[in-house]
């Protein structure tokens, strides 16, 4: 049996090609079904050919209602699950340094409402994706594959807030609830609360209450220091607010030791840090973790903190068992977190070699988060690691339609092409992210690499020389000139710098298993004494 099918079932159907397979007809049958019979495929914003996918619910429901009303069945088709969206609420205060305050109203309501059984609800990068767009609702919730908008607006005045917010039917534009909220702004986590059972009892659902669920509200000043680090977490504008919103959780935390979304964020953001080569992985550890078991100890429901738990276990620990088991705490606890399902992927499953199952977790990611860059990347990450070059290719070009066109991407882009043979452009793709963000060390490593692997010897060793003078400075991945060693076919060096990662636990080392490019190596004795020191016993099928 082909693999294509003995992949376990996927709710995303991410091309024309799969659409018209799940049909069981042509592709252009399919095409014609969307224009003629309403046909629900989703497109995503960016680049002059839309990329197209569609989810696999929504498809037999639409198939149901179409036999229906062919006389082909006998019944009603079953009802759809509930879904919404929560939109940016605008902020209507003078001040525009307010943003934060309104960004952070819905996305607390979007973690209210992601807790209502029986309720899908798109995460917030994508549904954020809207913001000052002049779109029409039934426009964005065929986009996001919603039945039902929020939208809404903040005002601050002093301490007093007014909120006024509607929910909005995507088939036809009409109200199902609208209220306003005139108080003060200690009151907040009561109108969170209040907006959030409204909306479920608009969908005919039930949402637990915050004192049900054992969550006192924080300290109001804390709260608003959180709400100002998510702001600049998410913006991701630069490394300069990065590195400020870790400062502000860190004054939250500070502030009010029993919050435990702060403790929370502060660990989230001392391993970002580490992920990102800014800081050495012991800091992480040292730092973070106390933090990551302070939030669960406060707040066991947190399913981004046990997700946290899991990474740690697997990074530093190589208890993968042990990792296994946060995740799926984390599931239960979050089952509609798209970070939970991301970082399974990332960091248990991809390292295990189970990568049928990592690329179900990046799907059912995809599916919370449909027009989310992250999303996108790790789907074409988890088909890089599979060896289907084409369809990676295909998720990485809509990663950056989307606006992800950032280092990591870029560089990802140019190993899939390089591994396709297209080593000219691979290395324009490397020395764009050069362009545009200068020789970081992470960059010159994979543009070094290239070099190196299309026989350019004298510019893959300027690039060690600038990953060393990189390296006197701050922390430097031992990854990085690993990887320019074996493009150079100096394999003692490039495992004396592979076994310095592993023992440092730096974070590229949990893709080693995987990874096509270290392909090369997998032949070599001291290839498998990597992989058992990290307890895994033998290299992973890798195709």
């Amino acid at each position: 049996m082909p693999e294509e099918q003995q992949r376990p079932a996927m709710d995303v159907l991410d091309s024309w090609k799969e659409i018209a397979e799940h049909l069981g007809r042509d592709v252009r049958t399919a095409m014609r079904w969307e224009r003629s019979r309403g046909l629900p495929v989703h497109r995503l914003p960016g680049g002059r050919k839309a990329a197209v996918y569609a989810l696999r619910s929504e498809l037999e429901q639409w198939r149901g209602k179409a036999h229906k009303r062919d006389g082909e069945g006998n019944g009603a088709a079953a009802p759809g699950r509930p879904s919404v969206a929560v939109l940016p609420f605008s902020s209507l205060s003078a001040d525009k340094e307010n943003e934060y305050f309104s960004d952070g109203l819905a996305d607390e309501i979007i973690t209210y409402l992601a807790g209502v059984h029986g309720l899908r609800v798109t995460a917030r990068t994508s549904s954020f994706a809207f913001r000052g767009k002049e779109e029409d609702v039934r426009g964005i919730g065929a986009k996001l594959g919603v039945e039902a908008l929020l939208e809404g607006s903040v005002q601050r005045s002093g301490g007093r807030i007014r909120v006024s917010a509607q929910l909005v039917s995507c088939r036809d534009g009409c109200h199902l609830w609208c209220e306003r909220y005139d108080r003060e702004l200690t009151d907040i986590f009561d109108v969170q609360e209040q907006i959030a059972v409204a909306i479920a009892a608009a969908l005919k659902l039930t949402v637990a209450p915050r004192a049900a669920l054992g969550r006192k509200p924080p300290n109001l000043e804390a709260y608003q220091l959180w709400l100002k680090g998510r702001h600049h977490q998410l913006s991701k504008r630069s490394v300069q607010e990065v590195v400020q919103a870790g400062e502000y959780f860190a004054q939250a935390a500070a502030l009010d030791d029993e919050f435990a979304a702060a403790h929370l964020a502060v660990g989230q953001h001392l391993l970002n840090l580490a992920v990102l080569g800014f800081v050495a992985p012991n800091m992480a550890l040292q730092r973070g973790r106390p933090e990551i078991e302070r939030a669960l100890e406060l707040d066991g429901r947190l399913g981004e903190a046990h997700a946290a738990r899991g990474v740690f276990l697997a990074w530093f620990d190589f208890d993968w068992a042990g990792a296994q088991l946060a995740f799926e705490r984390a599931a239960v606890c979050e089952p509609g977190s798209p970070v939970i399902h991301r970082l399974r992927a990332l960091t248990l499953l991809a390292p295990l070699g189970r990568l049928e199952e990592a690329e179900r977790e990046a799907r059912r990611a995809l599916e919370l988060d449909p027009i989310c860059p992250e999303s996108h990347f790790l789907l074409a990450l988890m088909l890089f690691f599979r060896r289907e070059y084409e369809q990676a290719e295909a998720s990485i070009r809509t990663t950056v339609e989307l606006g992800a066109a950032n280092p990591q991407t870029l560089w990802v882009s140019g190993l899939v092409a390089a591994s396709r043979g297209k080593f000219g452009e691979a290395i324009a793709q490397c020395e764009r992210a050069v362009a545009l963000y200068g020789h970081a060390p992470m960059v010159a490593a994979h543009l070094g690499m290239l070099y190196g692997m299309a026989g350019r010897t004298e510019e893959a060793r300027r690039a060690l020389e600038q990953i060393g003078r990189a390296s006197r400075e701050s922390y430097v991945s031992p990854i990085y000139p690993a990887l320019v060693h074996m493009a150079l076919g100096e394999t003692d060096a490039a495992f004396t710098w592979l076994e310095r990662a592993v023992e440092g636990r730096d974070p590229h080392i949990l893709h080693l298993p995987v990874k096509p490019i270290y392909d090369s190596l997998r032949g070599d004795a001291r290839f498998g004494a990597l992989l058992r020191k990290m307890g895994l016993a033998s290299p992973p099928p890798t195709a």
